[in-house]
């Protein structure tokens, strides 16, 4: 072949190739906005007078747990509940939970469905974050719950001074 053709050929290319990038659009920038949280579920307040409003603490030995379980339950009158807990094992503390959400008795079960877990939002539709239990017995200063399922623990709590905390 001839060097012109060649040449020819290479500058027919050329000036396609130029033609193909001057014909395109530029590529057009959207912004991609983050998706809506959702919204946490809106709590019913509690009956007027309910004994369980108040703050309760309770410490247990949970089964296959080498060590004690500090856990404390702040139900409130608008029906929202805050759940913080402690392991405690051997002379280490650890801090375990600390949930927000709501709270609700009825039919003498209580229904705890955690909205946030260490203040980010939960999927609501995770089983892990609704606990029911039923309620064996509330009196001014102690509350007995058991959870709702086959050999359910039992759960003792106290009543505490509004504003309690637990010691870490």
């Amino acid at each position: 072949m001839s060097s012109v053709y060649l040449r020819s050929a290479g500058i027919a290319c050329a000036v396609l190739v130029l033609a193909g990038c001057a014909a395109r659009k530029p590529a057009a920038i959207t912004e991609v906005r983050p998706a809506e949280p959702p919204k946490p579920a809106a709590c019913v307040p509690a009956r007027s007078g309910d004994p369980m409003i108040g703050t309760w603490l309770s410490n247990t030995r949970p089964r296959d747990v080498s060590g004690d379980l500090q856990s404390l339950i702040v139900l409130s009158a608008d029906g929202t509940m805050a759940y913080e807990s402690l392991l405690k094992i051997g002379r280490k503390t650890r801090p375990a939970l600390r949930e927000t959400g709501c709270w609700t008795v009825a039919d003498g079960i209580y229904t705890m469905q955690t909205t946030k877990s260490a203040g980010e939002p939960v999927d609501a539709n995770d089983p892990i974050y609704l606990n029911r239990y039923r309620v064996e017995k509330v009196e001014q200063a102690r509350l007995t719950l058991r959870e709702l399922k086959s050999g359910g623990q039992l759960m003792t709590a106290r009543r505490m001074p509004a504003g309690y905390r637990l010691p870490y």
